[in-house]
């Protein structure tokens, strides 16, 4: 019973006061200033440009750099730096793979939905890069 007076006399108090609020009204102009603001912020948003902190083709200079450093002689009397070791693959003639995959038997239905599956799946991917470039845009 006392909480229900106490919310009378309070929702009492709110409405004197609420009344006695006067209304504010927008000046003419203020939608007109509005649109230019919304405007302006749009132009800053296009203004920004992503750049790597470091382009291609600096990489390309600071790899050109590395191999220089490594594979050319200072002198033309001076071996390189660095020489590749001599690497022998002859144990690859001693491997036989020909016979691996003999026994291996894959259904037709799972052919089938493995097919359609990288199908969708490439789909997917195509779909959700044009999705993503169309929202950065």
């Amino acid at each position: 019973m006392g909480e229900n007076k106490q919310i009378k006399e309070i929702d009492a108090f709110t409405k004197k006061y609420v009344k006695e609020i006067k209304t504010e009204t927008p000046s003419l102009d203020f939608t007109s200033n509005l649109m230019k603001s919304i405007q302006q912020l749009d132009a800053v948003k296009s203004v920004t440009v992503y750049k790597p902190l470091i382009s291609k083709k600096a990489w390309l200079v600071v790899f050109a750099a590395i191999v220089a450093i490594l594979f050319i002689p200072f002198n033309s009397s001076e071996k390189a730096l660095f020489t590749l070791p001599e690497m022998n693959f002859s144990f690859f003639e001693k491997l036989n793979f020909s016979g691996m995959f003999q026994s291996v038997s894959v259904s037709n239905t799972t052919f089938v939905v493995a097919l359609v599956f990288g199908l969708l799946l490439t789909i997917q991917i195509v779909y959700l890069k044009g999705f993503f470039e169309k929202r950065l845009n």
